[in-house]
């Protein structure tokens, strides 16, 4: 019985916090070839809604309804925005917003657990389906048969659980036409992106960890490669968030670490197997210098992989307190985006160690026992412009 009455007590907090919902909220204005004025809009009617609701804010279906109405109202704002916008330079304004929310999404969708993956991955294919980006996105699905292309990885599954494989096509255009019909496929059908994740990104029977790993591997990849194919459609040229594609560089790359000696020798080994030199700080003549100048001295590598192991404890004064990576560790991380760039740095986190919040687009992976961090190392040098030999990355 008490169940009962809590559930009749939302019931009733729903009803009325609906008429509250009800009639205008808020007047919002922007200028939509104004990117700040646009987030600052969005920001004001959040802000309304939350208002609205404010005395209702313990009440689980009144946080649904209300992230819901949110979403609505900021896929109308952007709707606006597209039919707002001028000819011409307009146009690359407008594109330049998608290409945010896309960004902002797939960040969204990597954290995402199973129950929340179906609104960011609705939110991703209304936004890749955008007036602006239509034609590019119907060009890149058009002659892709998906249905076709999943029946011959299914295919290849084994015995063991996971083992089913996909079959890449060579061409980038057919690629990224399969990832867009699958996240269209998603959006529709929720269910199938855990079952296509389990089969082919399988690392645990968690379904979060599955789509996570999935959204990891296959998603931020094709986000990167789509904002990067759309602004040679559409002509925008602007700085995003997720790593893009650049020209080999050295084939050097710099290991930051703490105090796991094992994590570093694995992946110092691992980078030298695939034909990298490995740049590990304490290996290196010190010749009367500072440990940030050896850092300069040795930072001009292609790449910089920074191990996150749990090797001190933190947090909010007065609050829970957490595993978190060496300070230096973190110094380090910021030096080499700055330095490299973010397509050009992946960190690997082991266990549940803290993830500092200022660096949103970098790259993480989890430093697993299975080795699925070698894959996702490999992946990441590959699109950085690296030629990655596979045999030797899936050697022993």
């Amino acid at each position: 019985m008490d169940g009962l009455q809590e559930l009749q007590r939302q019931l009733k907090g729903a009803s009325e916090a609906l008429k509250q919902l009800g009639g205008e909220i808020a007047s919002v204005r922007f200028d939509p070839n104004d990117q700040a004025s646009i987030e600052a809009a969005i920001a004001d009617m959040k802000l309304a809604v939350d208002s609205r609701v404010a005395g209702y804010a313990n009440n689980p279906l009144i946080r649904s309804i209300a992230d819901q109405m949110k979403e609505k109202y900021e896929s109308h704002i952007l709707e606006q925005v597209m039919s707002g916008k001028r000819e011409g330079t307009d146009s690359k304004e407008n594109s330049q917003t998608l290409f945010r929310q896309i960004e902002n999404t797939v960040t969204d969708l990597r954290r995402a657990e199973y129950n929340s993956f179906e609104r960011h991955i609705g939110k991703l294919s209304r936004l890749l389906h955008a007036p602006a980006l239509e034609a590019v996105s119907n060009e890149l699905a058009a002659n892709v048969d998906l249905d076709a292309w999943i029946k011959q990885g299914e295919a290849t599954q084994g015995s063991m659980i996971g083992s089913a494989r996909l079959t890449w096509p060579g061409d980038q255009k057919q690629e990224l036409g399969l990832v867009l019909k699958l996240i269209d496929s998603f959006a529709g059908t929720p269910d199938e992106a855990s079952n296509f994740a389990f089969t082919f990104y399988h690392v645990t029977n968690d379904f979060t960890r599955n789509l996570q790993n999935m959204v990891g591997q296959m998603i931020v990849p094709f986000a990167r490669d789509y904002i990067d194919f759309a602004k040679e459609r559409t002509g925008v040229q602007e700085t995003t968030m997720l790593p893009e594609r650049t020209g080999p560089a050295a084939r050097k790359a710099f290991v930051v670490h703490g105090h796991d000696e094992g994590a570093r020798e694995s992946v110092a080994r691992f980078l030298e197997r695939i034909g990298f030199e490995a740049i590990i700080l304490h290996e290196q003549a010190n010749q009367g210098r500072t440990v940030i100048e050896k850092i300069e001295a040795h930072g001009e590598v292609g790449f910089a992989v920074v191990l996150l192991t749990p090797d001190d404890e933190g947090g909010v004064k007065g609050g829970e307190v957490q595993p978190r990576a060496r300070q230096n560790v973190l110094l380090e991380l910021g030096y080499f985006i700055g330095r490299l760039g973010r397509s050009r740095v992946l960190a690997l986190k082991r266990g549940n160690v803290e993830i500092p919040s200022d660096f949103g687009g970098v790259v993480y992976e989890a430093y697993d026992s299975s080795n699925g961090w070698k894959m996702a190392l490999g992946r990441e040098l590959k699109a950085a412009g690296f030629e990655i030999d596979w045999n030797h990355v899936l050697g022993n």
